[in-house]
């Protein structure tokens, strides 16, 4: 009977440090308030076949990281002379190298904002098609290369009907790998201004087949900017109180699981989201408009937005320069209304943090003053903040992207989840406890009879 309240003590505690570590790896998550500078620079240089150059008009906008760490980004060409619209940083040198190569840019590639890496290095590069506005017929695209060899692996030729020329503005892009889809948000922004002429909406490409593609939601109020919403951002309005910045669908995020996808105008601070499988049902009907949507309120206007591997939903905050994170974001949206955003408070280096990425336990991003761009940017001493352009990253432990799916038994817990293995714990340790009393009571007893014989003998 000894033994057996020695293995039950044992068993106990056991229990007692496995449960306690299972909960602790749920919540493993660590953010650093360390923000630390990647790159800074007053004026974006670009190697050409004439050498390193100046480049102005080359505002930095999307940011993704390679398997081996390559920084790439995006430079839309919004306005004259962008030299390059998707390039790699060189640390050592300072300046970005145009690829996959300068021709591809200079004669393939027109205009890139968004673009994602897969979990096999290959890259979808999001081609708004519009240079200086205007897009020619059949620019309109998102291509895929591979990162290993720079070769073009497939293109997705969107047609009018997908993406109009006239009112489209194509944003961003994540990857569904399991069910091989691309979900692309297209923020809708007519060439002529006029908000009465917007189209967003989110369009929904099979990247095994380009003839099943379709646009959803293109005229539900979630993909439209908030027209009673005024922009300020260092107390000043976006564009001019007159002619408010106006922007639909911009960011968008995949849950690691590929259920859930959210997304957000950037006029606005409501954050909505959809289920993949009511995607598929509508598509499947024919009715893409026929989407339950699910909405939430931020703290503030948001550019980019990145889910991760362990179902945490990271969020760029416009007016303040800041990056907020909504912890364990669940299928359970009932709860989505008003979330809890934990903010990392930039500085003044992060005015207009743009786009997110993870890479090797840090978040990455770009701050780019796209408020003050072109017309507001000194390209020698800048007016705001200590530089024009940065990319910063900062520590969120062992957290990653949504491309390397779900890691972590806490990406599906809910609260509700957490109470019932709180509950179901304290109903073994209570047996527990009965059955090592009932095991002491039973040695008592078999102790005094024990004497007892001892004294009869």
């Amino acid at each position: 009977m000894k033994n057996n309240s020695k293995f039950y003590k044992k068993f106990f505690f056991s229990l007692i440090i496995i449960f306690t570590s299972f909960i602790l790896r749920t919540k493993s998550n660590s953010y650093s308030d360390t923000l630390e500078i990647v790159a800074q620079f007053n004026i974006t240089k670009v190697k050409t076949d004439k050498g390193v150059e100046e480049c102005p008009n080359c505002m930095p906008a999307g940011i993704k990281l390679s398997k081996n760490g390559t920084i790439l980004c995006s430079f839309p060409r919004w306005f004259d002379g962008v030299l390059t619209t998707l390039a790699v940083y060189n640390r050592e040198g300072e300046y970005f190298e145009p690829w996959p190569s300068l021709e591809v840019n200079n004669n393939s590639l027109n205009s890139v904002l968004g673009f994602e890496i897969d979990s096999q290095d290959s890259i979808y590069i999001l081609d708004q098609g519009k240079i200086k506005g205007e897009a020619a017929e059949g620019s309109i695209k998102l291509v895929k290369y591979s990162l290993s060899n720079n070769s073009r692996l497939r293109e997705y030729i969107f047609s009018d009907e997908i993406a109009d020329r006239d009112f489209s503005f194509l944003n961003d892009v994540v990857i569904d790998e399991k069910k091989n889809i691309a979900y692309i948000s297209d923020s809708g922004i007519a060439n002529d201004g006029n908000i009465s002429h917007y189209k967003p909406g989110i369009i929904v490409l099979d990247l095994n087949d380009e003839s099943n593609v379709h646009r959803i939601l293109t005229d539900h109020v979630s993909v439209f900017p908030d027209e009673s919403f005024f922009l300020h951002i260092d107390g000043k309005p976006v564009n001019n109180e007159t002619n408010p910045m106006m922007t639909g669908a911009d960011g968008i995020a995949l849950s690691c699981d590929g259920e859930v996808l959210f997304y957000c105008p950037l006029t606005g601070r409501m954050i909505y989201s959809i289920l993949t499988k009511d995607i598929d049902l509508a598509i499947k009907k024919g009715n893409t408009s026929d989407i339950k949507v699910y909405e939430g309120f931020k703290k503030e206007a948001s550019d980019g937005l990145l889910a991760s591997s362990k179902g945490n939903l990271y969020m760029t905050g416009i007016e303040t320069g800041s990056v907020y994170i909504a912890e364990e974001i669940e299928k359970d949206l009932l709860r989505f209304d008003y979330r809890d955003f934990d903010g990392y408070q930039g500085d003044n280096f992060s005015m207009w943090p743009d786009t997110l990425a993870i890479y090797d336990g840090y978040l990455y991003f770009v701050t780019n003053q796209l408020n003050n761009f072109p017309n507001n940017i000194n390209y020698t001493d800048p007016k705001n903040g200590k530089y024009n352009f940065a990319i910063l990253k900062f520590s969120v432990g062992n957290d990653d992207s949504y491309i390397k799916g779900c890691s972590g038994l806490g990406t599906n817990w809910g609260i509700g989840t957490i109470i019932i293995w709180i509950c179901f714990a304290v109903i073994i340790l209570i047996v527990l406890s009965f059955v090592l009393m009932g095991s002491n009571n039973q040695e008592e007893v078999i102790d005094k009879h024990m004497n007892l014989g001892v004294k009869e003998d």
